[in-house]
């Protein structure tokens, strides 16, 4: 069996749009590459970043990378910006900017092929998922790194036993079954306001390979499985694994909590993908 380089787009939609239900219009905020309006006020950016080659700055995010399986530890030793140090993990540093001029509550989905991730059906059980993803970090001024996960982002509650506290739901994107994790930030964002970081990056297992069977055609395997990676092959027979994400936002006024404020906007199942 040998390693093989695969490729991985992280994608990030961005919209804007207002709601309307009933006669009551509330302003929001979503992610789409075209066609963007403002509405009341309520604008954000979603801002993917990556830490450059030397090390020194943050830049923007390069889509089309390279993903190999990941050497090291993603929860071991961190560099100035929060990041695994690890080789071969790949930073997506997401958050997410008020650009209006009104405070606004912030919702952030993240979204993983299903048959890359562990999910619901098994459990939530993280050790078995493929591609993983890391929470966001943040580094304290002492110089300490702090993961923002149920701290600034909120991903879940005890109110959710259904889906072992996890935002959770499943979709189809694409033609392709996701599963996707959703966290609401913990206060309204003020103008020019920026969120910690979302989520952080994301790696590949180490236990991921792939070998060419008597037919030439790449076959995929991880903790010694098959994985079925229908949707996922290009022509050429290569793992191409998208990971969109997505950010709304609704004005803060009136509203008590983010809770509230997206499920009048919105609804109570909103999926920014259906």
């Amino acid at each position: 069996m040998k390693k093989k380089i695969l490729s991985i787009c992280l994608v990030a939609a961005l919209a804007v749009t207002a709601v309307v239900g009933g006669t009551m219009a509330y302003f929001t905020d979503k992610d789409n590459a075209t066609n963007t309006f403002t509405v009341g006020g309520v604008k954000i950016d979603l801002i993917e970043q990556q830490v450059n080659k030397d090390g020194t700055a943050l830049e923007d995010f390069e889509q089309d990378k390279v993903l190999m399986p990941i050497v090291g530890s993603a929860q071991g030793e961190k560099d100035a910006f929060g990041q695994p140090k690890a080789e071969n993990y790949v930073d997506k540093m997401v958050t997410v900017k008020n650009t209006g001029k009104s405070d606004a509550y912030v919702r952030a989905y993240f979204a993983i092929p299903s048959a890359l991730d562990d999910g619901f059906e098994e459990g939530f059980n993280a050790s078995m998922n493929i591609l993983h993803f890391n929470f966001g970090n943040k580094v304290n001024e002492d110089g300490t790194v702090v993961t923002t996960y149920n701290n600034e982002w909120l991903w879940g509650s005890e109110a959710k036993p259904d889906h072992s506290g996890w935002n959770y739901f499943e979709t189809e994107i694409g033609g392709v079954n996701y599963n996707v994790y959703y966290a609401d930030y913990y206060k309204a964002l003020q103008a020019d306001e920026v969120t910690k970081q979302f989520v952080s990056g994301v790696y590949l297992d180490k236990s991921f390979d792939m070998s060419v069977d008597e037919d030439g055609n790449n076959v995929y395997s991880a903790f010694g499985e098959v994985i079925d990676v229908t949707g996922l092959v290009n022509d050429n027979g290569e793992l191409v694994i998208n990971c969109p994400v997505y950010a709304v936002a609704v004005q803060a006024d009136g509203f008590n909590t983010a809770a509230d404020a997206f499920t009048a906007a919105f609804g109570s199942d909103f999926n920014p993908w259906g």
